[in-house]
């Protein structure tokens, strides 16, 4: 399931209304903001303290349209010409939804509503819209238009589309493609669980982690005994230790699952 799919950039866009307009370009106008204040102080006559160069505010301008201009090509569904059966069709969304954990809102008549989570994100999620035409595929991927809507840092709509056309162009080479794909999943989660914690290659991955971490804490104790102040300490103190707790936590999970996970 390695064939790259050669798919395009369609005509169709994504119709918004005036509120999800405004949500989905809200993010560009945070670079904006600073020159607007900048602009705000000059033609109200006022003194301001500490501004910004003229380069440096062309750089703000720069951002913001940069960040505009992605959101724009964010609308834009991505196609692939070729043609399959419905369930082939139905095995490609289902393959796609168990890999990337999506949540499917509604599939009927040749179109897929869903909702893709992304926890790099916290509270940004994908909306994904799949259609099915006679001779080819339409698939667009974005960030939900919401009240502050991010740009995609972490080309997660860039995986949703490639992922799906990748089971979509071998829906028709591989049988029973969704159970394969859950079967492979659970392989992975059953070599992860099984996997020692200590083996070469974690112990590398948890010394590197914590030398970080005590460095967190070393700066934390640097600067309260040099200026004195609590508030860093507790704040370098909180990043250094939330690594080598949450690594405790899953830890102490794992080997909790051990047992029942044996007995079976």
């Amino acid at each position: 399931m390695n064939k790259k799919s050669y798919h395009k950039k369609s005509e169709k866009r994504i119709v918004l209304s005036i509120w999800q307009t405004l949500g989905h370009y809200s993010f560009m106008l945070v670079p904006l903001m600073f020159p607007a204040f900048e602009l705000f102080y000059k033609l109200s006559g006022k003194t301001a303290i500490n501004t910004f160069s003229n380069t440096a505010n062309i750089l703000f301008v720069l951002a913001g349209l940069t960040i505009g201009f992605f959101k724009w090509r964010e609308l834009y569904y991505y196609e692939l010409d070729v043609s399959r059966t419905d369930s082939e069709f139905e095995n490609a969304v289902l393959a796609t939804a168990n890999k990337l954990n999506w949540r499917i809102n509604s599939f009927e008549n040749n179109k897929a509503d869903a909702t893709g989570y992304n926890p790099w994100k916290s509270r940004d999620f994908q909306s994904i819209k799949i259609e099915r035409l006679k001779s080819k595929v339409m698939i667009n991927s974005m960030i939900e238009p919401d009240f502050i809507s991010v740009p995609d840092f972490f080309g997660i709509n860039r995986t949703n589309r490639n992922t799906f056309f990748q089971y979509y162009d071998n829906s028709n080479k591989i049988e029973n493609l969704n159970e394969k794909v859950i079967q492979q999943l659970k392989d992975a989660e059953e070599k992860v669980e099984n996997e020692p914690e200590w083996n070469l290659k974690n112990t590398l991955k948890r010394i590197i982690a914590y030398i970080f971490s005590f460095g967190f804490w070393a700066l934390g104790i640097a600067i309260w005994k040099h200026e004195g102040s609590i508030i860093a300490l507790i704040f370098f103190g909180l990043i250094g230790s939330s690594y080598i707790l949450f690594d405790v936590y899953v830890m102490w999970v794992k080997r909790r699952r051990k047992p029942a996970h044996n007995n079976r």
